[in-house]
């Protein structure tokens, strides 16, 4: 009788946990709602010149915009930032800013200033290879020889640009995107005052061929960590080839 009774609670345990986590509540879970906040300003405006306006957070260029005699950048996360303005043959001005949730905060006027040494200039179009269509919203990194690093935002438009460079130094442009290969072009020393023209095309990662199951990797798809014992029984690793030589996999039966 007592073991009867042992069996019966444990069916109501099962039937409580069952119960448990098949209430019938199937209501969607609230998306957690992001506050964000605004960051505006002034600056007093250059005739016939361009002036950027890039926003960092903890390093890393987060926003751009182009100022014309005002600027707002909206929709941030909460947080402190860096603002950088700058423009062509003019000292690049420095904020640290704090953007607060659910407000827009304002930021003094800015006045930018001649430099007196001189300056060069980098501009670019960004396109895709195939395609020929402009790429918006990829960033752009550039350094020098002396292992300074600059980035920028290609516009709606495709256009990436670089004001202030350093004069007669070689510099390394690199630009990484999603779902297309690497590019990095090696970019000439440019004279003082001078603007570089660069064109830049990326070539679009093809999608892999999806294959019957069964019929292994799809092709262009990446192969998994493994070892495989040759002929001499000698163990090889996949890990000990990959970037330096062509890795051919070859099954046979042997002889007889």
């Amino acid at each position: 009788m007592k073991q009867k009774l042992t069996h019966l609670a444990l069916a109501f345990l099962l039937l409580a946990a069952v119960g448990c986590g098949t209430s019938g509540d199937t209501t969607d879970p609230v998306p957690i709602e992001i506050m964000t906040g605004s960051l505006q300003g002034e600056v007093e405006s250059i005739k016939g010149v361009s002036i950027q306006v890039r926003l960092l957070k903890a390093g890393q260029l987060v926003s751009q915009a182009e100022a014309l005699g005002s600027y707002e950048l909206a929709e941030l996360e909460e947080g402190d930032y860096t603002i950088q303005i700058s423009a062509k043959g003019f000292e690049t001005v420095e904020m640290n800013v704090t953007v607060v949730a659910g407000q827009t905060v304002s930021l003094d006027k800015v006045t930018l200033v001649a430099l007196a040494a001189p300056v060069s200039h980098l501009r670019g179009v960004l396109t895709d290879s195939e395609t020929g269509d402009t790429l918006s919203d990829v960033l752009v990194q550039l350094t020098d020889k002396a292992g300074e690093e600059y980035e920028t935002l290609t516009t709606k438009d495709g256009v990436f640009t670089f004001e202030n460079l350093p004069v007669d130094q070689a510099f390394t442009l690199m630009v990484q995107h999603k779902g297309y290969e690497d590019n990095k072009v090696d970019v000439d020393p440019i004279s003082a005052n001078e603007t570089f023209e660069l064109d830049v095309a990326l070539k679009a990662i093809p999608e892999p061929e999806e294959l019957d199951p069964g019929q292994g990797l799809s092709i262009g798809s990446q192969a998994p960590e493994f070892q495989l014992s040759d002929g001499n029984r000698n163990e090889h690793a996949l890990a000990d080839y990959v970037g330096s030589k062509n890795v051919a996999i070859v099954f046979y039966r042997g002889g007889w």
